[in-house]
């Protein structure tokens, strides 16, 4: 059953009057409660006197709390055969405490290189926690650091699921589809990361997102180009010709770098005493590259070398001094980079590729 605005009004000037009849408040609120009953009665158009034969025609005589009694007792009778859902929280804070412990751990373990370590130190916590994705997504790096990229995909997806606008999540996914030569689907990750992000992503994961970018564009020209430029070249200008244009090998070690590269010539020679540094500015050196880099071919697989996220990575980690040269050069991505530039076994492996 409905009422009025009028017959509620009636109801709340009801109990206000029986307040002052009882004195169950102070005189001067007795004033206050007057000039409370004449605003409403004025606002609603009754007359106090009118109150108690409304009560007993609407409201069967109840005053306003015998009303609201009422109303409480049905409103529990309708719900009481109901489940009730309880909010219990999914993370207790001890165990969120402990999974965090682990995590820090695993950072730890990260900074040390111990990656095996991390890995285990974030398994536990994902154990303890399952639902942070921030463990899939810092596992997803120790795994990457061991070129366990399906391992560091799966966890990258895991991240994603759990919480599909967490940024690493997905960069984590492009670097290892990348590495894995798969562009199109590095692409996309990237752009997820850039989407999220907005004003807020760094020039790492621009740089990410153009390389990634232009991977894919090459790879769809690659073949129309290749049979277009061949096609059309004079006979003069065919590769191995005298005619031929020596490439700038130098470009590709400039400030901007193939894909954003930092300069390489000075990121690799400035602490090094003239080391690799001074070889790639050796005049002999150099003639040598050029010459080498007639070759269509062994020019793509320089710039595709020089495009890679590893290779960028493995350079920043060299100027930084987290890399030392040994470890550069004993790196399985290196070796096999340069098995394929220059054709042959990579350094420190037998003829079947094998380390010695």
């Amino acid at each position: 059953m409905s009422f009025s605005n009028k017959e509620v009004a009636t109801a709340i000037v009801d109990f206000l009057v029986k307040i002052i009849d009882k004195k169950e408040v102070s005189d001067d609120n007795i004033d206050s409660l007057n000039v409370a009953i004449d605003c409403i009665t004025d606002v609603f158009d009754f007359d106090r006197d009118a109150v108690k034969s409304v009560i007993e025609a609407k409201f069967n005589g109840d005053n306003l709390k015998q009303i609201l009694t009422k109303l409480a007792n049905e409103t529990a009778c309708e719900t009481s055969g109901e489940d009730v859902i309880v909010n219990i929280p999914k993370e207790d804070a001890e165990i969120k405490a402990k999974a965090e412990a682990l995590k820090l751990e695993g950072n730890k373990a990260i900074a040390q290189k111990d990656f095996n370590l991390a890995i285990k130190k974030y398994t536990e916590a994902i154990n303890v926690l399952p639902t942070n994705a921030v463990y899939y997504a810092n596992r997803a790096a120790a795994y990457t650091n061991l070129q366990k990229y399906d391992e560091a995909i799966k966890d990258a997806e895991a991240a994603i699921k759990i919480d599909p606008d967490y940024s690493k999540g997905y960069s984590r996914l492009a670097y290892a589809k990348y590495v894995q030569d798969k562009p199109e689907e590095a692409l996309e990750a990237y752009k997820r990361v850039l989407e999220i992000e907005g004003d807020n992503a760094t020039d790492v994961m621009r740089r990410g997102y153009e390389t990634a970018k232009k991977r894919v564009e090459e790879s769809l020209n690659q073949d129309d180009n290749t049979t277009d430029v061949e096609r059309t070249k004079p006979a003069s200008e065919a590769p191995g010709s005298n005619t031929e244009a020596t490439p700038d090998f130098s470009s590709m070690f400039g400030n901007s770098g193939a894909g954003g590269m930092p300069d390489l010539a000075s990121m690799l020679g400035g602490g090094l005493g003239g080391g690799l540094g001074s070889l790639l500015n050796n005049p002999q050196m150099m003639q040598a590259a050029q010459s080498m880099m007639q070759d269509p071919n062994t020019m793509q697989k320089m710039q595709a070398m020089m495009q890679n996220p590893a290779m960028q990575q493995m350079a920043q980690n060299f100027a930084s001094g987290y890399t030392s040269m040994d470890d550069l050069m004993s790196n399985p991505d290196v070796q096999n980079m340069a098995s394929n530039l220059f054709g042959g076994p990579a350094a420190g492996s037998d003829s079947n590729g094998d380390k010695k």
